[in-house]
């Protein structure tokens, strides 16, 4: 068990279609537009199977509810929850880096800010 007096609230993870997706930003190698005028090359953006997007998503959580995508640098899964935000908390280590980041789809841990 998680103890909770370990974590701190560090965000909220944002659901969509009852899905999710947790991947390494550095890894967002297919949207090239960053700093630029993102609405007008957002329509021009190809949303293709096994990539990042909703399409890829859809894709990986199909058959067993979870599954790799972006050239397995990130991972989609059904959460079983709806749609909405859900706090994240995190632990940190000795070092001041992540040890652990929990999404709290249960409302299980109601760690105080």
């Amino acid at each position: 068990m998680i103890k909770v007096n370990n974590l701190q609230l560090i965000g909220e993870f944002s659901v969509d279609s009852g899905q999710a997706m947790v991947g390494d930003p550095c890894y967002l190698d297919s949207w090239k537009h960053w700093n630029q005028d993102s609405d007008e090359k957002f329509d021009e953006y190809e949303n293709r199977k096994g990539e990042y997007g909703y399409l890829g998503s859809c894709e990986a959580t199909i058959r067993q509810g979870f599954g790799e995508l972006g050239g397995n640098n990130a991972v989609a899964f059904s959460t079983g929850y709806g749609d909405g935000l859900y706090p994240v908390y995190a632990e940190i280590n000795e070092d001041g880096r992540v040890a652990l980041v929990v999404i709290d789809f249960t409302g299980e841990y109601n760690v105080d800010e």
